[in-house]
């Protein structure tokens, strides 16, 4: 048993009164001693027992560590530190007390975490972003805007979240946004893909394990209890300079528990839906390629030589494609392994709309694919939408159409339209009430629409036609009221 504390009087001053709390903090907590909250604090059993003896205030890293260890509610000990800091002068945070020490006895008996004569632990500085594309072009503005975004100062850093559609390269782009970045952040890169084909199956505690032992904890300091494992994870996130990329998010709850406090550490959230539920982030949100940005990324590929003497060929590929960067890079790619065809043989065969999915594949990647999987993932009102895509054929929809398609009301449809958008198979068109059905989505609908259709079949045929004549007789009228409609579906 150690020596007992020397009694405080918490009515001297700010400090001593901010220690003596940090004392009942411990005390509700079932009073551990100083060497067992070290192994979910992560500092030292001294500097853990110095940050309650009312001598100093304690560095903002060390109070919320000590914090979180008894459980207690970090962001009010924040502002309460913050607070005392500003009345003293004090809170310089010292370097020397960042890096947490385990307890002598316990250091690991190969050495790896071993301290250095001053009790420091020197953690693992993590390298896990995966490669970046080598052939990336444009998103100019896109990359200076989360670059000014990621560079602005203030008490701490929001997360900021990239969306846009299936395949218009949100990954791609967070990747080389960490390169634009990665001066600001020596303490290391983390990553976790989130996506159905990752690590979907994941829970948020066990990526946060994961990073940790990453972050060179060993094992046995790794609480046990998930709460105090998120944070740990959160303390260090706040102490350290580290780019953080959470890739494939489906929705908030994934995420939520892997955000914190981080003054000097960037989370990175790339997800097809917008993620509306997070608040205090910045975002980005990206389009497809203009038509040059597709033009170049083919010609890095195939080569810029071929692109120049097929000029007209090669636009006629990214019409086809709409300008989506995953398939632009997948046509790019079979271009450049077929140096003997011309590109005008390709954009031939692309050009049936039936065959123009079987086109867009190369090795294991496959737009139809990631369409299928958004498309699956569906509620069975959205994929009747899709249907009615294919259907139609027309390049946009509105919640109008579809209401009288579907025979459902107007709200109703326009949320339905929504949670197509947040599956990243539809856009928001630059026309109000107008949705952008893209080339390559109406193509997939249209696949869909000739197979067997199990929800066509459960709707009586009466149904079916009344729905038809609800649609022919509204259309005409609803789409007068949206600005710059024509009578098309």
């Amino acid at each position: 048993m150690g020596r007992p504390e020397r009694p405080l009087d918490g009515s001297t001053g700010p400090i001593a009164a901010f220690a003596h709390d940090l004392r009942v903090l411990r005390n509700r907590a079932g009073n551990p001693s100083y060497r067992e909250l070290a192994r979910t604090a992560l500092f030292a059993p001294s500097v853990l027992s110095s940050a309650a003896s009312g001598h100093r205030l304690p560095t903002l890293a060390v109070t919320l560590a000590f914090v979180s260890a008894c459980g207690g509610d970090r962001a009010a000990w924040e502002r309460r530190w913050r607070s005392v800091a500003g009345q003293t002068g004090g809170g310089v945070e010292a370097r020397e007390e960042r890096a947490p020490a385990p307890p002598p006895a316990e250091i690991p008996a190969d050495g790896a975490h071993a301290p250095a004569a001053s009790g420091v632990i020197h953690l693992a500085r993590p390298a896990q972003l995966p490669m970046g594309s080598r052939t990336f072009v444009g998103r100019e503005r896109d990359l200076t805007d989360a670059t000014r975004m990621i560079g602005a100062t203030g008490p701490v850093k929001a997360p900021l979240v990239v969306s846009g559609p299936i395949g218009v390269g949100k990954t791609t782009f967070a990747l080389r946004l960490a390169e634009e970045v990665a001066a600001d952040f020596p303490d290391g890169q983390l990553y976790a893909d989130l996506s159905n084909t990752g690590t979907g199956g994941r829970s948020a505690n066990g990526i946060v394990r994961g990073f940790l032992r990453a972050l060179g904890v060993p094992a046995h300091l790794v609480p046990d209890d998930p709460m105090q494992r998120i944070g740990l994870y959160r303390s260090l996130l706040a102490e350290r300079r580290l780019f953080v990329l959470l890739a494939g998010v489906s929705d908030e709850g994934q995420v939520r528990p892997l955000l914190g406090q981080a003054t000097h550490s960037q989370v990175v959230v790339t997800s097809r839906a917008r993620l509306l539920g997070l608040e205090d982030t910045n975002r980005i949100e990206l389009d497809t390629f203009t038509r040059k940005e597709s033009l170049a990324l083919i010609g890095r590929i195939a080569g810029a030589s071929r692109v120049h003497a097929e000029h007209d060929a090669t636009d006629a590929i990214a019409d086809l494609c709409g300008d989506l960067p995953l398939a632009i890079n997948i046509v790019g790619r079979k271009i450049a392994a077929r140096p003997e065809w011309a590109i005008a043989y390709t954009a031939g065969r692309l050009a049936n709309r039936e065959r123009l999915m079987d086109g867009l594949c190369v090795g294991d990647v496959n737009v139809r694919d990631r369409f299928t999987s958004a498309y699956e993932h569906l509620s069975p009102a959205g994929r009747e939408a899709i249907h009615h895509f294919g259907q139609s054929g027309a390049g946009w929809a509105t919640s109008i159409g579809v209401a009288a398609a579907m025979g459902i009301m107007i709200e109703t449809a326009d949320e339905l339209l929504e949670s197509v958008v947040d599956a990243g198979l539809l856009q928001r068109a630059t026309v109000a009430g107008r949705y952008a059905v893209s080339r390559l989505v109406s193509a997939f609908a249209a696949e869909r629409q000739r197979e067997p259709n199990p929800l066509a079949a459960a709707v009586p045929m009466v149904g079916r036609r009344a729905r038809k004549n609800a649609f022919e007789s509204l259309r005409h009228e609803a789409v007068r009221t949206l600005p710059g409609s024509s009578s098309e579906g």
